[in-house]
């Protein structure tokens, strides 16, 4: 331990010369002989800065309320301590005891207030300002005495920077009402002029025409084809409509990621001068797709299913390959048609949906419309012979559009995104590529057209 504390102090030393060389010594002896009274300084802006525990600083508030007993009680046991400390006998200083009076020096410039500058105030605002203040000081000391003033102005000073005070005066000074008062005070007390008001021009905006609301049914296809060993699955033939379509087999995204056309603005002439501004806003209806489904002997009716998710099941790629090479086999494939379902109008009423839509096959309680290999011998049922089927996934959107006077010269159409607010989103939502003119075809897909391309190509050679 000898060994330990030695070669520490060893290890000390070059810092201690270096403090004391770069030092005057005259100041390096005024710190160690003021060094238990700038301990106490720094003991006591903690407190009042409320760094320090909170029953402390309530302790020095409560204290200056009755100064005169602590001081009573203080003074002799201070009195005594000095009386028993020995006056030839100096310890010697080391580095710690030189660190801990520079540490205390930070901390007291750390804790010192940071005061803003005041901007310039010339003698007579000054003046003034004390002439009128003095005259309710007047008033105020002639109710209230001087040692409650001073304790009123204590208390508020040593709980200046206290969490609680701080957290009080960022609430009220978040009134813009108190700062106004505030201000204006300030502006009759030293006699400047408030800033007259501005008014801000505006331009004039009137309603010429109300809303104007149209209904669309927007309807989507889902078309599925049963494999062997895979069951019903949107993996569908090269030559056939996609798996999701809409009533002319044009490709469309699923209802998970199908969205409304954005807000459109147009700016037209009126023809007296004055300007037009039409604004086109989609929103859905109904906060769910939902499917087609015709009973037999019964009528039409949209009813609520989950949405289906889409996945890419590659693992089966095999089996579907199998199953195309027993259907070119068969001499199956070589006439699948393309032909399209019984188109829906995209415009029509949720009430009377019957209406905007012709006569169709019954379905099934799912929605599903069975066919053969050929899309044709639609029904309800599948089962034998059933190798395909389709059902009609319908939501209801509105497109409101509000015609409005400007004062502008620009003249043109802006479309803007649809706000996440005025869309209510599905459930299930995918990531869906947004070009559905040339969609990337699925892997499954990609492996049956090798598949039948190599078959075509071994048929053809003997």
């Amino acid at each position: 331990m000898a060994g330990m504390s030695s070669a520490a102090a060893t290890s000390a030393v070059p810092l201690l010369s270096d403090f004391l060389s770069s030092v005057p010594s005259q100041l390096t002896t005024a710190l160690i002989h003021l060094a238990p009274y700038i301990s106490l300084l720094k003991r006591t802006a903690v407190v009042i800065s409320w760094r320090s525990s909170w029953f402390e600083s309530w302790l020095v508030v409560g204290g200056c309320f009755f100064l005169p007993l602590v001081l009573l009680v203080i003074l002799p046991f201070t009195n005594r301590r000095q009386n028993a400390r020995p006056s030839n006998a100096l310890a010697p200083v080391t580095e710690y005891a030189l660190q801990a009076i520079i540490t205390d020096l930070t901390i007291i410039q750390s804790l010192f207030p940071q005061f803003a500058p005041l901007p310039a105030i010339s003698l007579s605002i000054l003046l003034r300002v004390v002439i009128l203040s003095y005259i309710p000081y007047l008033f105020l000391t002639c109710y209230l005495s001087l040692s409650v003033i001073f304790a009123v102005v204590g208390t508020v000073i040593l709980t200046w920077r206290a969490p609680w005070a701080t957290i009080l005066r960022a609430t009220v000074w978040r009134s813009a009402w108190f700062r106004w008062t505030l201000y204006a005070g300030w502006a009759r007390l030293t006699g400047q002029p408030l800033p007259s008001r501005t008014l801000s021009l505006q331009p004039k905006i009137s309603s010429t025409n109300p809303v104007r609301s149209i209904r669309f049914l927007f309807t989507i296809y889902e078309n599925q084809r049963w494999w062997m060993g895979l069951d019903w699955t949107a993996a569908l033939l090269p030559g056939e409509r996609p798996s999701w379509c809409s009533a002319a087999q044009h490709p469309v995204s699923p209802p998970n990621a199908f969205s409304l056309p954005n807000i459109t603005t147009v700016y037209l002439p009126d023809g007296n001068g004055r300007t037009l501004k039409r604004t086109a806003t989609w929103k859905w209806e109904e906060p769910e797709w939902r499917v087609l489904v015709r009973k037999s002997g019964g009528g039409l009716s949209r009813i609520e299913r989950p949405l289906p998710a889409i996945k890419e099941d590659n693992s089966n790629g095999s089996r579907l390959l199998k199953a195309a090479g027993m259907f070119r086999e068969s001499g199956s494939l070589g006439n699948v048609s393309s032909t399209p379902p019984d188109k829906i109008s995209d415009e029509g009423q949720p009430e009377d949906v019957e209406d905007g839509i012709e006569e169709e096959s019954s379905t099934d309680a799912d929605g599903w419309v069975y066919g053969d290999n050929k899309w044709e011998g639609q029904g309800s049922r599948g089962g034998m012979g059933k190798y395909t089927r389709y059902r009609r996934w319908t939501r209801v959107a509105f497109l409101s559009e509000i015609v409005d006077v400007v004062d502008t010269d620009c003249v043109g159409i802006t479309r803007e995104p649809t706000s996440s607010l005025d869309a209510v989103p599905p459930t299930n939502i995918l990531d869906i590529p947004t070009n559905v003119d040339n969609p990337p075809e699925n892997p499954l897909r990609q492996r049956l057209k090798l598949a039948l391309a190599k078959g075509a190509t071994q048929s053809v050679v003997p």
